[in-house]
């Protein structure tokens, strides 16, 4: 069976230095109970080429629950177009048909800025103090001629107001966008980008699903039109290693989110309780999580509530040890859940 890999993105841009030079970071997550060998590639947008990326080690060993980090390097040509471009990454199990296992990382923008003007000749300081010299006596000549000489100006020479900011534009259809895509093309008619949610929707990740005011309607300059955008939420990294002790009332289960827009998550946490089963001759003790206790909170942190609990049962007292199992997820703004990380067992302790 494919390994179903999760590739996620450090940052969302990549910076280009002077020499039209930069990098930037995709890690590789391998969620299944096998080892397998990955390999990654750059998938350059419209208008990029792939020989201006090369990868370190693009063929790695990932163990089962772990992590590799692949280094991209762009190194743009002077030749190449002014512009926005785009960077994705994809991998695939190499022991396997690539459309197995393929999957795509969320898009890295990068701009390639336009080269400077050529530095203006300056003009000799004398040919500037004439020019002043000569608006000078123009200035005091027109006005001695119409103080003196009793003109007026006429209708059409008396100073007009300046247009008006605002006005009526069309609002631009913004569907199949992406965010960066959609707030450029919003801030180009003239329009002020609203606030922008997302949405857990695999299916059209990294496109707009709604705008606030409809396509082709016309407003005023200036009106702000909000965003809704498809994602494809990751699961959260845990920083809490398994096995960890927890502090009672002040220890914290610990997490990382590869996407800066999410606020939210949902922990699930299950104590896991034992019971003597005790029969004619022996007994033994059966230990298994009890009921999932589910809480969401606005921090990478969660301190669980749990404390030991005594249980009446038909056969025998169950008992909390102080040992729990948890998992976390994302929220996106809409309250829709994400993919759950890894299953890891804690204990809390006094």
């Amino acid at each position: 069976m494919p390994t179903n890999w999760v590739v996620t993105t450090a940052a969302e841009r990549i910076a280009l230095n002077d020499a039209k030079q930069g990098e930037t970071t995709f890690t590789v997550t391998n969620p299944g109970t096998r080892a397998d060998r990955v390999v990654f590639e750059p998938v350059p947008g419209e208008g990029a080429d792939p020989g201006w990326f090369t990868v370190d080690e693009p063929q790695r060993r990932v163990a089962p629950a772990a992590s590799v980090s692949f280094l991209v390097k762009a190194h743009v040509p002077d030749t190449a177009r002014p512009g926005t471009y785009e960077l994705q990454g994809r991998v695939y199990s190499a022991d396997s048909a690539p459309e197995e296992s393929s999957v795509l990382s969320n898009r890295v923008v990068f701009e390639i800025a336009a080269p400077p003007a050529p530095q203006q000749r300056k003009i000799p300081w004398w040919i500037i103090a004439i020019a002043a010299a000569l608006v000078l006596i123009t200035a005091v000549t027109l006005t001695l001629v119409f103080t003196l000489g009793g003109g007026s100006t006429s209708e059409e020479a008396k100073p007009q107001p300046s247009p008006s900011a605002s006005g009526p534009v069309t609002v631009p259809d913004l569907a199949r966008l992406n965010e960066t895509q959609a707030v450029f093309a919003l801030k180009q008619a003239g329009l002020t980008p609203g606030t922008i949610r997302h949405r857990n929707d695999p299916a059209h990740a990294e496109s707009v699903l709604e705008q606030t005011v409809a396509p082709n309607t016309t407003v005023e300059k200036g009106t702000q039109v909000g965003l809704v955008i498809a994602v494809k939420l990751s699961p959260p990294t845990q920083k809490t290693a398994q096995n960890a002790q927890i502090k009672m009332q002040t220890g914290k289960l610990e997490w990382e989110q590869t996407e800066p827009y999410v606020t939210a998550w949902t922990i699930q946490v299950s104590p896991i309780v034992c019971t003597l089963v005790a029969t004619a001759t022996v007994g033994s003790s059966v230990c298994l999580p009890a009921s999932i206790v589910a809480a969401r909170t606005d921090a990478k942190s969660y301190t669980p509530s749990l404390r030991p609990a005594a249980f009446a049962a038909g056969i025998a007292a169950l008992n909390f040890n102080g040992q729990f199992q948890w998992n976390v997820a994302a929220v996106d703004d809409f309250g829709n859940v994400g993919p759950y990380s890894a299953v890891l067992t804690a204990q809390m302790v006094a």
